[in-house]
Protein backbone atom coordinates (compact mmCIF):
# COMPACT_ATOMS: atom_id res chain seq x y z
CA UNK A 1 0.00 0.00 0.00
CA UNK A 2 1.45 3.33 -1.21
CA UNK A 3 0.83 6.77 1.16
CA UNK A 4 -1.51 7.79 -1.30
CA UNK A 5 -3.93 4.76 -0.97
CA UNK A 6 -4.19 4.57 2.77
CA UNK A 7 -6.89 6.71 3.57
CA UNK A 8 -6.58 9.88 5.63
CA UNK A 9 -6.93 9.02 9.40
CA UNK A 10 -10.03 10.58 11.16
CA UNK A 11 -9.29 12.91 14.21
CA UNK A 12 -11.16 11.17 16.97
CA UNK A 13 -13.50 13.40 19.45
CA UNK A 14 -13.48 13.08 22.71
CA UNK A 15 -16.42 13.00 24.34
CA UNK A 16 -16.89 15.37 27.25
CA UNK A 17 -19.47 16.45 29.07
CA UNK A 18 -20.69 19.60 27.94
CA UNK A 19 -19.76 21.82 30.93
CA UNK A 20 -16.05 20.47 30.52
CA UNK A 21 -16.40 21.05 26.92
CA UNK A 22 -17.95 24.90 27.40
CA UNK A 23 -15.22 25.35 29.37
CA UNK A 24 -12.44 24.21 27.51
CA UNK A 25 -13.61 26.12 24.66
CA UNK A 26 -13.25 29.36 26.86
CA UNK A 27 -9.97 28.52 28.38
CA UNK A 28 -8.84 27.75 24.28
CA UNK A 29 -10.40 31.15 22.91
CA UNK A 30 -8.96 32.78 26.19
CA UNK A 31 -5.47 31.50 24.80
CA UNK A 32 -5.92 32.25 21.47
CA UNK A 33 -7.12 35.43 21.62
CA UNK A 34 -4.63 36.21 24.03
CA UNK A 35 -2.01 35.87 21.51
CA UNK A 36 -3.73 37.38 18.36
CA UNK A 37 -6.56 39.29 19.42
CA UNK A 38 -10.43 38.53 18.82
CA UNK A 39 -10.49 39.93 15.25
CA UNK A 40 -7.36 37.25 14.39
CA UNK A 41 -9.45 34.08 15.41
CA UNK A 42 -11.73 32.31 13.94
CA UNK A 43 -14.15 29.95 14.91
CA UNK A 44 -12.11 26.77 12.83
CA UNK A 45 -9.01 27.95 15.16
CA UNK A 46 -10.96 27.44 18.19
CA UNK A 47 -12.55 24.03 16.89
CA UNK A 48 -9.22 22.83 16.23
CA UNK A 49 -7.37 23.77 19.80
CA UNK A 50 -10.04 21.68 21.32
CA UNK A 51 -10.31 18.93 19.23
CA UNK A 52 -13.34 19.40 17.48
CA UNK A 53 -15.49 20.83 14.84
CA UNK A 54 -16.73 24.04 14.07
CA UNK A 55 -20.46 23.32 14.68
CA UNK A 56 -19.39 21.80 18.27
CA UNK A 57 -18.02 24.86 18.97
CA UNK A 58 -21.46 26.66 17.78
CA UNK A 59 -23.81 23.84 19.68
CA UNK A 60 -21.73 25.64 23.30
CA UNK A 61 -22.05 29.36 21.81
CA UNK A 62 -23.87 30.52 18.37
CA UNK A 63 -21.62 33.03 17.82
CA UNK A 64 -18.00 34.48 18.31
CA UNK A 65 -19.99 37.50 20.06
CA UNK A 66 -21.27 34.69 22.65
CA UNK A 67 -17.76 33.23 22.68
CA UNK A 68 -16.29 36.57 23.00
CA UNK A 69 -18.64 37.31 26.21
CA UNK A 70 -17.86 33.70 27.77
CA UNK A 71 -14.07 34.62 27.49
CA UNK A 72 -14.70 38.03 29.16
CA UNK A 73 -16.50 36.36 32.08
CA UNK A 74 -14.18 33.70 32.45
CA UNK A 75 -11.71 36.71 32.50
CA UNK A 76 -13.63 38.30 35.23
CA UNK A 77 -14.51 34.90 37.36
CA UNK A 78 -10.30 34.31 37.06
CA UNK A 79 -9.52 37.55 38.69
CA UNK A 80 -12.50 38.39 41.05
CA UNK A 81 -10.85 39.00 44.39
CA UNK A 82 -12.77 40.21 47.74
CA UNK A 83 -12.79 43.48 48.13
CA UNK A 84 -10.36 45.08 50.14
CA UNK A 85 -11.13 45.92 53.82
CA UNK A 86 -11.66 49.68 54.81
CA UNK A 87 -8.97 48.79 57.58
CA UNK A 88 -6.84 47.46 54.44
CA UNK A 89 -6.86 50.80 52.78
CA UNK A 90 -7.62 53.16 55.58
CA UNK A 91 -4.16 54.66 54.72
CA UNK A 92 -2.00 55.65 51.46
CA UNK A 93 0.69 52.94 52.59
CA UNK A 94 -1.90 50.33 53.17
CA UNK A 95 -3.52 51.36 49.87
CA UNK A 96 -0.14 50.92 48.23
CA UNK A 97 0.41 47.75 49.56
CA UNK A 98 -2.67 45.95 48.90
CA UNK A 99 -2.29 47.04 45.00
CA UNK A 100 1.22 45.86 44.87
CA UNK A 101 -0.18 42.07 46.13
CA UNK A 102 -3.02 42.45 43.44
CA UNK A 103 0.34 43.27 40.85
CA UNK A 104 1.89 40.28 42.07
CA UNK A 105 -1.49 38.12 41.38
CA UNK A 106 -1.54 39.38 38.02
CA UNK A 107 2.12 38.94 36.92
CA UNK A 108 1.21 35.14 37.95
CA UNK A 109 -1.39 35.39 35.13
CA UNK A 110 0.15 37.04 32.05
CA UNK A 111 -2.39 35.00 29.83
CA UNK A 112 -4.77 37.48 31.49
CA UNK A 113 -2.93 40.27 31.53
CA UNK A 114 -2.37 39.58 27.18
CA UNK A 115 -5.68 39.06 26.91
CA UNK A 116 -6.88 42.38 28.94
CA UNK A 117 -4.05 44.88 26.83
CA UNK A 118 -5.02 43.38 23.54
CA UNK A 119 -9.17 43.36 23.84
CA UNK A 120 -8.94 46.77 25.20
CA UNK A 121 -6.78 47.86 22.50
CA UNK A 122 -9.10 46.53 20.03
CA UNK A 123 -12.16 47.66 22.20
CA UNK A 124 -11.18 51.38 21.63
CA UNK A 125 -13.20 50.80 17.88
CA UNK A 126 -16.86 51.57 19.22
CA UNK A 127 -18.18 48.61 16.48
CA UNK A 128 -16.02 46.05 18.46
CA UNK A 129 -18.55 43.53 20.20
CA UNK A 130 -16.20 44.30 23.89
CA UNK A 131 -16.51 47.88 23.27
CA UNK A 132 -19.18 48.62 25.77
CA UNK A 133 -17.87 46.20 28.17
CA UNK A 134 -14.78 47.71 28.68
CA UNK A 135 -16.54 51.50 29.15
CA UNK A 136 -18.25 49.69 31.81
CA UNK A 137 -15.37 48.24 33.59
CA UNK A 138 -13.37 51.43 33.52
CA UNK A 139 -15.74 52.71 35.18
CA UNK A 140 -16.14 50.09 37.68
CA UNK A 141 -12.53 50.46 38.13
CA UNK A 142 -12.66 53.97 38.39
CA UNK A 143 -14.89 53.85 41.54
CA UNK A 144 -13.01 51.19 42.99
CA UNK A 145 -9.96 53.22 43.08
CA UNK A 146 -11.47 56.19 44.25
CA UNK A 147 -13.05 55.05 46.94
CA UNK A 148 -9.68 53.20 47.88
CA UNK A 149 -7.97 57.05 47.24
CA UNK A 150 -10.15 58.95 49.55
CA UNK A 151 -7.89 60.29 51.10
CA UNK A 152 -6.29 62.18 48.07
CA UNK A 153 -7.69 65.71 47.39
CA UNK A 154 -9.43 64.59 44.81
CA UNK A 155 -10.04 60.83 44.21
CA UNK A 156 -11.13 60.77 40.98
CA UNK A 157 -8.62 62.16 39.07
CA UNK A 158 -6.49 60.37 41.21
CA UNK A 159 -8.29 57.19 40.31
CA UNK A 160 -7.51 57.94 36.57
CA UNK A 161 -3.68 59.08 37.17
CA UNK A 162 -3.55 55.36 38.81
CA UNK A 163 -5.27 53.54 36.10
CA UNK A 164 -3.26 55.25 33.41
CA UNK A 165 -0.48 54.55 35.23
CA UNK A 166 -1.00 50.79 36.20
CA UNK A 167 -2.62 49.80 32.28
CA UNK A 168 0.29 51.36 30.57
CA UNK A 169 2.76 49.72 32.72
CA UNK A 170 0.88 46.56 31.68
CA UNK A 171 1.62 47.15 28.20
CA UNK A 172 5.17 47.53 28.98
CA UNK A 173 5.09 44.34 30.48
CA UNK A 174 3.20 42.44 27.63
CA UNK A 175 5.47 44.01 25.12
CA UNK A 176 8.64 43.42 26.69
CA UNK A 177 8.51 40.90 29.17
CA UNK A 178 12.37 41.60 30.53
CA UNK A 179 10.29 45.37 31.83
CA UNK A 180 10.73 45.24 35.78
CA UNK A 181 7.20 45.33 36.58
CA UNK A 182 6.90 45.70 40.53
CA UNK A 183 10.49 47.84 40.42
CA UNK A 184 8.77 50.75 38.39
CA UNK A 185 5.46 49.88 40.39
CA UNK A 186 7.56 50.80 43.42
CA UNK A 187 9.10 53.52 42.31
CA UNK A 188 5.68 54.83 41.22
CA UNK A 189 3.65 53.99 44.55
CA UNK A 190 6.22 55.88 46.63
CA UNK A 191 5.75 58.82 44.95
CA UNK A 192 2.18 58.34 44.42
CA UNK A 193 0.69 56.72 47.54
CA UNK A 194 1.44 60.17 49.71
CA UNK A 195 -1.29 62.42 50.90
CA UNK A 196 -1.97 65.81 49.10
Amino acid sequence: MTAQTVPPKKRVQTRLAPAVRRRQIVEEATRLISISGFKSVSLVDIAEACGIRGPSVLHHFPSMNDLLAAVLDHRDEVDTEEAPTLEEIAFPSSTSAYLRRAAERNLGRPELIRLYVILGAEAVDAAHPAHQYFLDREERNYDGFAQMLSWKANPLWAARELMAFWTGLERQWVMDPAVDFLAIWDNFAERFFVRD
